[in-house]
């Protein structure tokens, strides 16, 4: 599995902090499902352009977002991409701006 991962400290209680992630997801597009035995949050089919992934893992004092990218229709076909390079560079860039758009918002 190639995914990017940045952790961040809770700088509000665990509900607040679930309630803005899953708001700006749900604004982004973002449909939470369950995938390979986990629970993501995931933005197109991989038709046109690669499918986006972020998951949130919550721990006692921090959370990580791990964000990265797929190829391929539904789930065949085509592998995991962290967001580094160039291949796939629109949808990574997408993907990190709704990672930054949650830090900023949990900075706040």
């Amino acid at each position: 599995m190639a995914r990017t991962k940045i952790r961040m400290e809770y700088t509000r209680d665990f509900e607040s902090t679930q309630r803005i992630i899953s708001g700006i997801l749900e604004n982004e597009g973002y449909k939470q499902i369950n995938r390979n035995n986990e629970t993501v949050w995931k933005k197109g089919v991989g038709f046109l352009t690669a499918m986006q992934f972020i998951k949130v893992e919550y721990g006692s004092d921090w959370f990580d977002l791990y964000g990265w990218v797929q190829t391929g229709l539904g789930n065949v076909g085509g592998s995991e991409m962290d967001l580094n390079g160039f291949v796939a560079v629109i949808p990574k860039k997408s993907v990190l701006k709704v990672i930054t758009k949650i830090q900023d918002a949990l900075r706040a």
